[in-house]
């Protein structure tokens, strides 16, 4: 059986002498060269270097965000833990000891972190870099998570819209389409005009980018045109929110948030994704039904009403979001002199 080593000079003379005897030897127990290899990548496999393999080998399954989410995770709270350490050492005390020094800064994050690590360790049990994986379950780790609650009331609401406009444009522009659009948002900050059909008044957040792996169709109310058309010149393409570079998307999020907070003293702490809620709550005190707010915000129907009710209720979205826009607008009217429509006074004190 013939094996190609390497090529001189790449593969030194006493490199290669090294390794035919490890296949000579190796041969004498009824082992190939390639099973050679594979153990020796085996052993001296770091759980850094195994995490990427895994994500190549799993990549074309994910969602590209869901991707980067996951190479994110291990970058950030992973990698500097445990990174470094040989695969075939990582113990139970290994995965209990990375868990614990997340949760002391990253309560939440500590979840993810045991997740990916495990499936990391599950899917090299299989590749046969590990002969076990560690014997842990779930809850003797994981933190309890208490789902957010927190919505903001009109007099927020009215607050957030007024500050914004002192944050500059772009940050002004991108809490503005949040709180009108109810979408989420790395979707804001991903919109494209390619995705924007201004006469139609529709936004189409393309499957490849949207949670749910589907087109999701968002009717833009009369504030969020106004809002768009005073961004757009003619033939615009790529972001809507870029800033200096139009190749690069509006990442000024946490910048907006910091800026907030110093603008709105007193005002109860809360994050972004507290502005989506708010939405789809408010949308229910403003006598929208609950599949209309919920298509509204891209929840799809579930079981058998997922089957046979195809209607997207655009029109009714549409309505829904008109009076939502409406809504914030007069929520951020200092004077309140005008009622934009019936019952919204009744909704804002709500």
């Amino acid at each position: 059986m013939r094996h190609t080593i390497g090529a001189y000079p790449a593969v030194t003379l006493a490199e290669a002498r090294r390794r035919g005897g490890e296949y000579l030897s190796a041969s004498r127990d009824g082992m190939r060269p390639e099973e050679v290899i594979a153990r020796a990548e085996a052993m001296n496999m770091t759980v850094a270097r195994a995490h990427r393999q895994y994500l190549d080998a799993i990549g074309s399954t994910l969602r590209e965000r869901t991707r980067k989410q996951k190479a994110t995770l291990f970058e950030h709270h992973i990698n500097p833990v445990i990174g470094s350490r040989l695969l075939r050492t990582v113990r139970r005390a290994d995965v209990i000891e990375l868990v614990e020094t997340i949760k002391k800064r990253f309560p939440v994050q500590a979840n993810r972190g045991f997740s990916e690590l495990m499936a990391l360790l599950r899917w090299s049990e299989q590749r046969g870099y590990l002969s076990g994986v560690p014997t842990i379950r779930r809850k003797e780790v994981a933190t309890r998570e208490r789902p957010r609650r927190r919505t903001l009331e009109p007099a927020e609401i009215g607050a957030v819209w007024r500050a914004s406009a002192d944050l500059g444009q772009a940050t002004r522009d991108f809490l503005r389409l949040l709180i009108l659009t109810g979408q989420r948002r790395d979707e804001v900050r991903a919109m494209r005009w390619e995705e924007i059909d201004l006469s139609q008044g529709l936004w189409t957040i393309p499957s490849s980018r949207y949670k749910t792996g589907a087109d999701h169709v968002v009717p833009l109310s009369t504030p969020a045109l106004d809002l768009l058309r005073t961004r757009y010149s003619e033939g615009a393409m790529g972001f809507v929110l870029s800033g200096r570079d139009p190749k690069k998307l509006f990442n000024g999020a946490a910048s907006a948030m910091r800026r907030l907070r110093k603008k709105l003293k007193g005002t109860a702490p809360f994050v972004l994704h507290d502005l989506r809620r708010t939405c789809r709550t408010r949308l229910s005190k403003l006598g929208v039904d609950d599949k209309t707010a919920e298509l509204v915000i891209g929840h799809v129907p579930q079981g058998m009403e997922k089957v046979y009710d195809l209607h997207d209720r655009l029109d009714e979205r549409r309505a829904a979001l008109q009076r939502w826009g409406e809504f914030v607008l007069y929520a951020a009217d200092n004077s309140r002199s005008v009622i934009p429509f019936p019952g919204a006074a009744a909704a804002a004190s709500a």
